[in-house]
């Protein structure tokens, strides 16, 4: 297992049962602390929900320690007022960074590690301090290409627009990029696109999917005793935003001419015009808007359906996704970001990104082969859930980690 290091975390993101990112902050602390003394520094706003996620843990549990920071009352008030999540993450890990060097100078760490926000875009509070530190996993080096853009939504092509320059602004030489990268000793991609990013620019990155799941509490679902001629139970969970690619699937569905049904379950500020849409195409008998429902219902649902369709255009996760394969579904999805690093061959389809019409006729072709031939779409299903067990499940992804802390302490002890 190696020696057990003095770690200190850095993670904005870490809440217990939030899901997201601060589920992902809060499983690192966890996983790490099975090794090594974690300390991790995160927002003051998490403390109440740490507190009651450590006391309800087994007593036999390793627990990490927590520092809580923030980055000043009418930093907060901006942040709030005008929604500016980012600039107030920015200048918390900028604030952080003095935060961490002045008890660095108390108490000396073997090692730092960054883990959330898991994007590449921001400057993290772990570098330049003279300590070998983890930068990861972290992903966001998808674009949308220009025929996949939202161009019906105004408001949200503007933000897939800004995101997209923003990646290729990052990717330039103008860019912080490699200075960060340079000052990581070890880097962890958590998408194929971070990783060639990376590579391209003569930074190695190991490859890490972000998010995982405790398995051991969801089970696969029953095989399904329906009729063979049933109709097939596509499902989707999520927001109801662009990036979701949620109009594809609607046009998919369509086209794909399958015995089908889909069911969304979610909300967000694409739902009007999604409806719209559907009544548009002559789904209204196939397709039901189930809202927002809570977590452990969601769990609970997979088990009704026979397909995750998941079409969405970046994601860097997709809890969706290995929560549907867990319980037994294969995913039919983009190949882009995590979704595609999740679902590999015989486990669903993934549809190369393309122009519109071959993007929407793929999804298409991928439903109506599910729709005819049940037994592939039962083999898929068993092996997708073995997919996320191999390598989803936190504890395994926690003895990973361990051997990326192995060696970034030993690359630095070498290099001395």
């Amino acid at each position: 297992m190696g020696k057990r290091l003095k770690v200190l975390m850095s993670a904005y993101a870490c809440e217990p049962g939030k899901g997201s990112e601060p589920e992902v902050g809060w499983q690192w602390a966890l996983q790490m602390a099975r090794f090594h003394d974690v300390t991790v520094l995160t927002r003051a706003n998490n403390q109440s929900s740490i507190a009651r996620g450590l006391a309800a843990l087994p007593d036999a549990v390793p627990r990490p320690k927590f520092l809580f920071h923030d980055a000043g009352p009418w930093l907060l008030k901006l942040k709030k007022v005008f929604h500016a999540t980012q600039l107030y993450y920015t200048l918390w890990q900028s604030a952080a960074q003095a935060h961490i060097a002045a008890r660095l100078a108390r108490e000396p760490v073997d090692l730092l590690h960054h883990v959330t926000f898991a994007g590449f875009r921001f400057p993290t509070a772990v570098w330049r301090h003279g300590v070998p530190c983890v930068w990861g996993p972290v992903g966001g080096a998808e674009s949308i290409p220009a025929a996949l853009l939202p161009w019906r939504h105004p408001r949200s092509l503007a933000g897939e627009l800004f995101r997209n320059l923003s990646n290729g602004f990052q990717f330039s030489p103008l860019s912080s990029l490699r200075r960060r990268a340079r000052a990581s000793t070890v880097l962890l991609a958590s998408t194929h696109e971070m990783q060639r990013a990376l590579s391209q620019r003569g930074f190695p990155a190991h490859l890490m999917p972000t998010i995982g799941l405790q398995t051991r509490n969801l089970t696969a679902r029953p095989p399904d005793s329906r009729p063979a001629d049933a109709p097939l139970r596509l499902l989707y969970v999520g927001n109801l935003i662009a990036l979701k690619g949620l109009d594809l699937a609607l046009e998919a569905l369509r086209a794909s001419q399958a015995n089908a049904t889909f069911t969304v379950i979610g909300e967000g500020r694409l739902g009007p015009s999604l409806q719209q849409l559907t009544q548009k195409l002559g789904l209204a008998a196939r397709v039901a808007f189930a809202g927002r429902r809570p977590h452990p219902e969601v769990l609970r649902t997979y088990a009704q359906f026979d397909l995750l369709l998941f079409p969405s255009l970046h994601d860097t996760g997709g809890y969706a996704v290995i929560e549907a394969m867990a319980s037994g579904l294969p995913v039919v999805c983009l190949d882009s970001g995590g979704p595609a690093l999740a679902v590999r061959d015989n486990c669903g389809i993934k549809v190369p990104l393309g122009p519109r019409h071959e993007v929407v006729a793929g999804l298409g072709r991928a439903v109506r082969l599910y729709d005819e031939n049940r037994a592939l779409l039962a083999e898929h299903g068993r092996q997708a859930r073995e997919r996320v067990l191999e390598f989803y499940e936190w504890d395994r992804k926690g003895e990973e980690m361990n051997r990326f802390y192995q060696e970034a302490v030993g690359a630095v002890r070498q290099a001395a």
